[in-house]
């Protein structure tokens, strides 16, 4: 019986911040709108050609852009000033909060050339305020105009500071984060080297010593055992294939992520009738054959269809047994490539033991990784007296999984 999920993970904190988020922002716009409002008294509201509630219900939906400010700051901050400008000519009113709160958006969130216009921009609702509140008799006063745009300024230069430093703050936990993903990379690589030095010193030399064995024993072979000679260059054949493989894969352990091998040969189609061959000449009864009308494939495609036989011919040899009857066949279409290997099974097979030794235990589900991952599908099963692998992949990018589905492919 399974445990129930844990409550409170990390998805729920994150959920939990985003819901106080919009919470202390719709906080904010409402905070704002009554202060203004407040600030405005009844002359400044109902001074206008507007009725009263019409002007506070118009107030009330310019002010609830402000709720969009993170994700258009500039546009934001635009609709703002106009309607300050326009309201403080029409009926003295005088909307600085929300001007104030899109000024700090655009600090917070753009960059210093577009902070300090906006921050400019101010000036022109401030000057006119200060004009107005200056105006003694129908004279400004120079020095009560000097003080109130001083304090204005000062109001809009803080609020602009308190943006920048969110601005700068959030630019150094991005950097801290960039750098923690290098330094995982890093680990990662290191990590990666560690493997690579490990099956080089493990693998490559059993390899070795049993190459040199299969040499030495063909060396001192009586001339009147043929098999024994074949079965001991197939040894040494096969071992220098995968002294190549694993010198291949010991190659991208220690090559960083998004990097390809340079100069690497991967095996693909034009290496099948060796593969073939090299398992003809083994003892075992296998056959290739081609219908339709072969065509070029992606590179990935084709290190894949080879891999479906090299891993087929394998599961063969595990399950069906060293006598097994082994059928490739490649069929053509305008659209994809099905490959297809059916064993059937002859003579004694390998014990449950034996089968094991051979399997890494994951064999078909990493194959089945490899050809979705090129866009194709796999499907692998019993069929009578025996086992099929069957592959569909896509000869021009195409994915092949209907096809598969539908049986419409070969």
């Amino acid at each position: 019986m399974s445990a129930p999920p844990a409550r409170g993970g990390p998805g729920a904190h994150s959920r939990l911040r985003l819901r106080l988020r919009r919470v202390g922002d719709v906080a904010v716009v409402v905070l704002a709108l009554m202060m203004d409002l407040v600030a405005a008294g009844p002359e400044g509201i109902g001074g206008g050609q507007i009725a009263p509630i019409l002007f506070v219900l118009a107030t009330a939906a310019v002010y609830a852009t402000l709720l969009l400010r993170w994700r258009h700051p500039i546009v934001i901050f635009c609709v703002q000033w106009c309607f300050t400008w326009t309201t403080m000519i029409e009926v003295w009113f005088q909307p600085f909060a929300a001007l104030l709160i899109a000024l700090h958006a655009v600090a917070a969130r753009l960059s210093a050339r577009w902070s300090v216009l906006a921050l400019l921009a101010t000036l022109v609702p401030f000057s006119l305020y200060s004009a107005r509140t200056a105006d003694v008799g129908g004279t400004v006063v120079p020095r009560a105009f000097a003080e109130v745009m001083v304090l204005w300024m000062l109001l809009a230069t803080a609020t602009w500071a308190v943006g920048r430093l969110s601005y700068v703050s959030a630019r150094r936990s991005l950097r801290l984060h960039e750098l923690q993903v290098a330094e995982a990379a890093a680990a990662v690589q290191a990590e990666r080297m560690r493997l690579a030095r490990e099956l080089h010193d493990i693998v490559a030399h059993t390899v070795t010593i049993m190459m040199i064995q299969a040499t030495g024993a063909k060396a001192v072979l009586e001339p009147g055992q043929p098999d024994v000679r074949k079965a001991l260059e197939v040894i040494e054949d096969s071992g220098v294939q995968a002294m190549a493989e694993l010198h291949r894969m010991l190659n991208l352990l220690r090559m960083p992520d998004g990097e390809d091998e340079p100069g690497a040969l991967q095996p693909d189609l034009r290496d099948l009738q060796h593969l073939v061959g090299a398992a003809a000449q083994a003892g075992r009864d296998v056959s290739l054959e081609e219908v339709g009308t072969p065509g070029t494939l992606d590179p990935s495609v084709s290190g894949a269809a080879y891999r479906v036989v090299q891993e087929a011919l394998t599961n063969a040899a595990k399950h069906g047994g060293p006598q097994a009857i082994v059928r490739v066949r490649l069929a053509w279409t305008e659209s994809a490539l099905e490959v297809s290997v059916t064993d059937r099974e002859r003579g004694p097979k390998l014990s449950a033991e034996q089968a094991a030794a051979l399997s890494s235990g994951h064999g078909l589900r990493g194959l089945r990784e490899r050809v979705i991952m090129v866009g194709g599908a796999l499907e692998a099963g019993p069929v009578d007296g025996g086992f099929r692998v069957r592959a569909i992949l896509p000869r021009h990018g195409v994915r092949a999984g209907s096809l598969l589905a539908s049986g419409q492919a070969g």
